[in-house]
């Protein structure tokens, strides 16, 4: 039946179609610049600097990324002015990264990120960063050197670190979540250029929409163990020696051989989960209850855990030393006047009639009182001698 004229003219003909709109996908795909990062810097009053690294579709181009920078006063604006510098149509389908410098994020960064909410090309899923210094100087960075497409770079860096459990997770979608909530305030990854590389120094708390302090890096395992629940992680701690000197194993001619003047312990294999409770709705006191298992992976020094007394030891003063870093954070959020852990959800859940706005609520935090309890097990040991 295949050999009849008839058909013979239909397969002719759907194989021209076919190949036809191959032809025009190729050619649309070869004018689109796709974007995979944008950053934005506050130039001057009333002006943003707004720069995007795109990706071209040209075989014979020697590089297939460019960056293309424009100032004015909206996004959309800044756009169709880097739509001026090419050959190819800007598109935001494959954004990966969105950069805010500091000083813009101190004056709010809404207004860039509702654009990103209205633009249906772009998913919830882009990660919000924050430049330590300038967001442009993170979009010149040599991409040569990164073999890759800065977009993928910074997306790869930022969910290899979420995903490992040392960062919270900066997407469009939690973004919007802790801004539209009156209880919880967005926290961001903070980028930085370090030997022609782009590296994570730390987290940008805000208050709303507008940057006011940063966390160091080392602090964020505390924040996240009241933040998520960990499921995996790892953590060092550091301990005076004469603490733990009734349970280390000295030898002889080694007490004098030491290279640290601190005793230094790392657990790994975390399992956490943290419950907050309004103990006192009337004083705002709150009640946080930690609960931890981990693995005694290292320790600098060699710690005799041959007995059970020695392992609850070694168990208390690890979460006593957990109890003050928690109490210390939370304090200093509470000084700061933000709130990523959330305590206001905890509030405004429990509150009954007509709530307070999201100003009396700041009010009421700063003269709130915390309790921490941390119940912490150490259900494996690792290399510690």
């Amino acid at each position: 039946m295949l050999n009849h004229p008839k058909w013979k003219r239909l397969i002719v003909i759907f194989s021209c179609v076919f190949c036809m709109t191959g032809c025009v996908q190729s050619k649309q795909l070869e004018k689109l610049g796709l974007i995979t990062a944008v950053g934005y810097d506050l130039e001057q009053a009333n002006t943003i600097k707004g720069s995007v690294v795109i990706h071209k579709f040209d075989p014979l181009a020697e590089s297939v990324t460019k960056v293309i920078t424009a100032e004015s006063n909206t996004s959309k604006a800044i756009m169709q002015k880097q739509n001026l510098e090419t050959d190819q149509k800007l598109v935001s389908g494959q954004l990966r990264c969105a950069i805010y410098s500091k000083d813009l994020a101190k004056k709010g960064i809404n207004q860039l990120v509702d654009s990103l909410n209205r633009d249906p090309a772009i998913g919830n899923m882009v990660y919000l960063t924050v430049a330590d210094d300038k967001a442009s100087e993170i979009m010149q960075i040599d991409m040569d050197k990164l073999k890759v497409n800065l977009g993928t770079y910074l997306y790869n860096v930022i969910q290899q670190n979420v995903e490992s459990e040392q960062l919270i997770s900066p997407t469009l979608h939690e973004f919007n979540h802790k801004f539209s909530d009156r209880g919880q305030d967005p926290v961001l990854p903070i980028l930085k250029i370090k030997k022609d590389n782009v590296i994570i120094t730390g987290v940008a708390l805000f208050q709303d929409d507008r940057y006011i302090d940063e966390l160091e890096s080392e602090k964020l395992f505390y924040l996240k163990i009241l933040l998520d629940n960990y499921r995996s992680g790892t953590h060092e701690m550091g301990f005076k020696r004469e603490k733990f000197n009734k349970i280390i194993k000295h030898k002889e001619g080694m007490d004098d051989k030491k290279v640290y003047n601190k005793m230094f312990i790392n657990i790994d294999n975390i399992r956490s989960h943290a419950k907050i409770k309004l103990v006192d709705k009337e004083k705002l006191h709150f009640k946080v209850d930690v609960n931890l298992e981990s693995r005694l992976l290292e320790a600098t020094e060699a710690i005799d855990l041959s007995t059970p007394d020695n392992m609850k030891f070694i168990q208390k003063e690890i979460g006593k030393e957990l109890e003050r870093e928690i109490k210390n954070l939370i304090l200093r959020f509470q000084k700061k006047q933000v709130d990523p852990i959330g305590f206001g959800n905890e509030y405004f859940t429990q509150f009954r009639g007509k709530p307070p706005t999201a100003k009396e609520w700041r009010e009421k935090y700063k003269d709130a009182t915390f309790e921490i309890k941390v119940n912490n097990k150490i259900v494996k040991t690792g290399a510690i001698e």
